[in-house]
């Protein structure tokens, strides 16, 4: 289950009301109270009425100032003023953050948690993974990458890229062969007896993938009629980093 476009902005919305909560400096609050009396406290200078005002340059005179100058310093600005750069604030942080649900979950990563067990034992259900689509932006998939793909509007499936655009595929006596040459079958778990489509030759488009799920006897993969070979234009991403459960950690492979 892939998380949509959608999900990713409303996390990136949550992202920035947690952030205006915790940055002070989207809302400054109106207390005056460190000023009382400060004014009263300023030291005026005796000058003659007849005589120009003067400014003391004194050290003395200069420190009983400073506290003055830093609270007007640090005066808040005018409520209208405060509420206003909160609101923008706040605009400009939800326009990034659509911005950024769309353009991360369309062109670099998504979140996907595996149901079912076609892929043990390499991923099991409830595996919570990172699917990464830059490298399918640069490249093509490879052979045994796990890849993420569209079944139908409601269904996304993950599986291994076995077969190759162009290749011949064939699935007999329990190997897979790849023009007419059987291939080391290293992610396979159970019997390859039911090659389905594949118990003939069967060649793939000039943009079609042959996909297995690593338990053989438990997938509903390229095998199937349901299923097919897969269009490139159908795969979401390679199936990248297993973020949960912890002890699980790590890149796929």
């Amino acid at each position: 289950m892939s998380q949509s476009i959608d999900e990713q902005i409303e996390e990136n919305v949550r992202f920035c009301e947690e952030l205006l909560k915790r940055n002070p400096n989207f809302a400054v609050e109106e207390d005056f109270s460190d000023l009382d009396g400060f004014w009263e406290e300023m030291p005026q200078e005796d000058v003659a009425a007849d005589e120009p005002s003067v400014v003391s340059f004194e050290p003395e005179y200069i420190a009983k100032r400073e506290p003055a100058r830093e609270a007007v310093r640090s005066l808040p600005e005018k409520s209208g003023t405060s509420v206003w750069k909160t609101v923008r604030s706040l605009l400009i942080c939800v326009v990034v953050a659509v911005a950024a649900g769309v353009l991360i979950t369309k062109f670099v990563a998504n979140y996907t948690l595996v149901e079912g067990s076609s892929m043990e034992p390499a991923l099991q259900n409830g595996n919570h993974l990172v699917v990464e689509k830059v490298s399918y932006l640069m490249g093509e998939p490879e052979r045994f990458d796990i890849i993420v793909f569209e079944h139908s509007a409601n269904a996304k499936y993950i599986k291994r890229v076995i077969g190759l655009p162009g290749e011949q595929i064939q699935i007999s006596g329990g190997k897979i062969y790849i023009n007419d040459k059987p291939i080391y079958d290293e992610y396979g778990n159970g019997s390859l007896e039911n090659g389905g489509i594949a118990s003939e030759k069967l060649v793939l488009g000039p943009h079609e993938y042959f996909v297995l799920g690593d338990n053989r006897e438990g997938s509903e993969d390229s095998r199937s009629e349901k299923v097919g070979p897969v269009s490139d234009d159908k795969i979401l991403g390679r199936a990248w980093l297993r973020i949960l459960p912890a002890d699980e950690f790590g890149l796929l492979h």
